[in-house]
């Protein structure tokens, strides 16, 4: 008995005590959203280093804090940050014009979660950075281990330098695909493809166990521009011709810093102390920190911010982000819904302040039937006559493409993939599968109807004829609204679409894409269809406020954040798979999208 009450009072005392550091870390979890939301003063000293942490995933669509990132820095100090592209660009724009700001400082290594830090945001940051060095301000950069985008990024400083211990490899591009049509042949899974274009090659994962040749093709050449593109725009920043960098990088494509000084891609091996010195230099000391004076690019944000609100305009340019999958529905992480995009635009053509709309696209398509559902919210708008720009981000294909054709222009960047014009269906047979682990199906049918999309046999011919045809009229449609949008032959189209890629330059020299350029020119010519000089912009989605994200946290569990082992990123990977699921909810299975992410 005395040791059954003792486990009874251990257990209690266990559960009170997690019950109060449950409730420290939802108050420690409410403290950073005050924080993070608190609208206060700052105060920018002069002679200031604005300081650019890449340490970041940088996304087109503003960042939706959760729960669970809430937890994740009440529990450990921090997590991975998400960067906003706009507010990077306008805060680096409104830095080159401030007095108080001495010189910008990047450091850090960039993060790409599903298709973030992409080299078309990249390219608008590093345009921005240049503009910036041409007031005359000093551009630091200092580095560690740069991965490629982040070396891509940092080596249009004025000043690079690299730890001692560091190193850079500039070990090329490549895309890698995983085909699962031999594994669904020894589990009994049968595929029976529908498809319009050679090159729509998003099915072949299904279909192949290697690449075809079309689809290894267009891979290539995507891979072989943008790897010009990004050696390019090194060579110019550190003064090489590009044949010289790609000789070098020919002769090795890894460099410790005495190697990488002497190559010239980097100006300085400097300790951390050796960089705070130099930095004191140029700014002014801070007496508290011993460093140099200083302020994030977040924090002086923020700064501008209130700034904003003090001066708020009366005309707006709505920037609506569709990121990610293109899925019936309402838009979740990673996937953007018809249903939600349709709402947007209508809510914003009944404003009367909204004069213009900014559609900035970073998807690689998806639902066939919710592209066609968005191109037609984007038409309504346009019925205001009001002008509607598209701005590419690091993918617009497939439907990402379809929804972008109507706006009166269309700006990519040279590395954006877009094009991809092509439909594709698959149609699974289950039957083999059942045999091996005792399934069976019984129907019960009225009329001779047929079934196409049954899982429990083989399609007949007739019902394979129907789906074909259907999957015919959608491409029909695709590249009529094409073709008529962007003043072109539909049969000029149909030439250049076949499911087909282009990168951004490829694209504009077929008539896809009416310039390069990034968000910014996008921004400044809807102003200039719109006939505007000044205006705010507004975001959709926008940033959380800290009441909304304070609902949500009170609304859903509180996850238990801390840094995952091996075999849990493995099983969160093979459960992002299955979210991915999500995505395939076109009623009449046909799809528009990419089948792969370069990297």
């Amino acid at each position: 008995m005395k040791l059954f009450f003792k486990s009874v009072l251990q257990q209690a005392a266990a559960q009170i005590l997690a019950g109060v550091l449950l409730m420290g870390f939802v108050f420690l979890g409410f403290a950073i959203i005050i924080g993070k939301f608190a609208v206060t003063e700052i105060d920018i000293q002069k002679k200031s280093v604005l300081v650019l942490n890449l340490n970041a995933n940088i996304t087109d669509t503003p960042a939706q804090y959760g729960p669970q990132d809430l937890m994740l820095e009440a529990m450990q100090g921090g997590g991975n940050q998400s960067l906003h592209l706009y507010k990077i660009l306008e805060n680096i724009n409104a830095a080159a014009e401030d007095s108080k700001i001495r010189s910008l400082f990047l450091h850090g290594n960039l993060i790409a979660i599903e298709g973030g830090s992409g080299y078309a945001a990249l390219r608008e940051i590093r345009d921005a950075i240049k503009k910036f060095k041409n007031t005359g301000k000093p551009v630091y950069a200092y580095t560690l281990t740069p991965n490629l985008r982040t070396y891509y990024l940092v080596s249009c400083a004025d000043h690079l330098m690299m730890n001692p211990f560091g190193d850079i490899t500039l070990n090329g591009l490549s895309s890698e695909v995983t085909f699962y049509h031999g594994a669904m042949e020894k589990f009994g899974i049968g595929v029976q493809p529908i498809r319009v274009g050679k090159y729509k090659s998003a099915i072949e994962p299904f279909t192949r166990k290697k690449f075809s040749e079309e689809g290894r093709e267009q891979i290539q050449e995507l891979l072989d521009d943008r790897w010009t593109s990004i050696i390019n725009e090194i060579s110019e920043n550190r003064m090489f011709e590009p044949h010289v960098l790609n000789k070098i990088l020919e002769n090795s494509f890894h460099f410790k810093p005495a190697q990488a000084l002497k190559a010239g891609l980097i100006d300085k091996i400097s300790t951390r102390q050796q960089l705070v010195e130099q930095l004191v230099k140029i700014g002014v000391e801070d007496k508290e920190s011993g460093s140099f004076r200083q302020i994030g690019l977040v924090e002086y944000g923020e700064s501008q911010s209130i700034d904003k609100q003090m001066r708020s305009k009366k005309d707006k340019i709505a920037v609506v982000y569709v990121e990610g999958t293109i899925v019936e529905g309402e838009s979740f992480p990673g996937y953007t819904g018809s249903s939600t995009i349709q709402r947007v635009l209508s809510k914003l053509k009944k404003r009367e302040d909204v004069k213009a709309v900014i559609l900035r696209v970073n998807s690689p398509g998806g639902s066939a039937t919710a592209s066609e559902i968005m191109q037609q919210a984007i038409r309504a708008f346009q019925e205001s006559g009001r002008p509607l720009v598209v701005s590419m981000g690091a993918l617009a294909a497939s439907g990402g493409y379809w929804i972008s054709a109507p706006a009166q222009q269309i700006f990519a960047q040279p590395e954006t993939i877009t094009g991809s014009i092509g439909v594709f269906g698959l149609l699974l047979n289950m039957e083999g599968l059942g045999e091996k682990v005792g399934l069976t199906w019984d129907r019960v049918s009225s009329g001779q109807q047929i079934n196409p999309f049954t899982i429990s046999r083989p399609k007949s011919d007739e019902e394979l004829e129907f789906v074909q045809k259907m999957v015919d009229d959608i491409y029909d449609t695709f590249i009529s609204n094409v073709a008529n949008h962007r003043n072109l032959e539909k049969q000029e189209v149909h030439e250049i679409a076949q499911g087909r890629v282009w990168s951004g330059s490829k694209a504009l020299d077929i008539g896809l894409v009416d310039s390069l350029g990034g968000l910014g020119q996008a921004i400044e010519t809807a102003g200039d269809l719109a006939g505007l000089d000044i205006y705010e912009i507004e975001h959709h989605p926008k940033e959380m406020t800290g009441i909304e994200l304070l609902a949500e946290v009170l609304g859903k569990d509180l996850v238990k954040a801390r840094t995952r082992s091996l075999a849990e990123t493995q099983l969160s990977q093979i459960q992002h798979q299955i979210i991915n699921l999500r995505a395939w909810n076109d009623p009449r299975n046909a799809y528009v999208r990419l089948p792969f992410r370069l990297p």
